[in-house]
């Protein structure tokens, strides 16, 4: 099997990892068991990966304020070519001015895609407000990874709910899209009647334990096998295990290899 690209995971500077970690545990809903399966750190990740057999991993960096995106996107690039191993995406913000010439470093300096985080940044996918940075992101041909559906922390969880993300996809078909979490933590029957089939990308993080293999098996046919990306969240979920869950899934070895990195490399133009 050719190399394991594992499109969704994070980690933090040094200095603020152990510290970031401990924040987003305490934060998680008492009814999800939160822990860390690395030390939150760029090195912890690339430990995590040589001992689960993922040759390449997406890291996605959430910027909460828009003061943020221009210091992380520029840490961003610096990671990107220090580390073969990690395919660096960027950040952006939807309250963000001056998000064009934002887009246009990232384009210059090799950067694929973005990661959206609807909850964390207080702000909801089809938001109209969002749409002149969706418009450009597609213009760029860069991906856009959301974070779709609930999330563990204190939040409203309706930010990135189905059919929002179906309406960006009707308004904005060109823009590359990758829906976290089977296309909605927490909520896939929805992602099951609204989003499934469209020419979107669903990724598979932080769905083991939460649901059933069977489940995943037929939204995943659904959908198209095709439109599938491993993703593992890690720090929050162990890659050998999120490896292992997909190998069992019930899956044929055909859909496996396409979701393990066929997929993934056609999404990022290798």
């Amino acid at each position: 099997m050719t190399t394991i690209i594992d499109f969704h995971t994070h980690f933090f500077p040094p200095e603020l990892a152990e510290r970031a970690l401990t924040r987003l545990i305490e934060n998680a809903a008492p009814t999800i068991a939160m822990k860390n399966h690395t030390d939150g750190t760029v090195g912890g990740l690339i430990e995590s990966m040589r001992a689960s057999g993922v040759g390449k991993s997406v890291a996605l960096p959430v910027a909460t304020k828009p003061s943020q995106v221009s210091t992380i996107n520029r840490g961003c690039a610096d990671t990107g070519s220090a580390c073969p191993e990690i395919i660096q995406f960027g950040a952006m913000h939807p309250e963000m001015e001056g998000f064009e010439a934002e887009i246009d470093f990232l384009s210059v300096n090799g950067i694929k895609g973005i990661k959206l985080h609807p909850e964390y940044q207080y702000s909801y996918v089809d938001d109209p407000k969002a749409f002149p940075m969706y418009e450009k992101l597609a213009s760029a041909g860069l991906i856009v990874v959301f974070h779709s559906g609930k999330d563990p922390g204190p939040f409203t969880n309706d930010h990135a709910m189905p059919p929002a993300l179906r309406k960006v996809h009707e308004n904005f078909p060109a823009l590359k899209m990758v829906a976290a979490h089977l296309g909605g933590w927490m909520v896939w029957k929805e992602v099951e009647e609204t989003l499934a089939g469209l020419d979107i990308f669903f990724d598979t993080s932080a769905i083991y334990g939460l649901l059933s293999p069977e489940d995943f098996v037929r939204i995943c046919r659904k959908h198209g096998p095709e439109k599938i990306l491993f993703g593992s969240d890690s720090p929050w979920y162990g890659q050998g295990e999120s490896v292992e869950w997909i190998k069992r899934s019930g899956l044929s070895d055909a859909e496996i290899e396409a979701v393990f990195h066929v997929n993934a490399e056609k999404l990022l133009g290798y």
